[in-house]
């Protein structure tokens, strides 16, 4: 269970198997909007914006520890 920063590739790949997609079309500027839809092929949901400098930024602990808070990810599922 490695708890070290993602790039922001990595971080987009890793909770999509909890439903999770990445919104590129959405966001102001230099953000990216996650989307957890409520239902299938859904626009809706919980949202959680992330901070986009390219793919090769690292997102810290403290931000993804808030991504898998707000979606209800179990983190020892995420870091498995």
């Amino acid at each position: 269970m490695p708890k070290k920063p993602l790039k922001r590739d990595e971080l987009l790949r890793r909770p999509k198997p909890f439903g999770v997609i990445p919104l590129t079309d959405r966001g102001k500027g230099s953000e990216m909007v996650l989307l957890l839809p409520n239902a299938e092929g859904a626009g809706q949901g919980e949202v959680f914006t992330i901070r986009d400098h390219g793919k090769n930024a690292e997102i810290y602990i403290p931000v993804i520890n808030a991504l898998l808070k707000r979606f209800g990810i179990n983190p020892d599922d995420f870091w498995d």
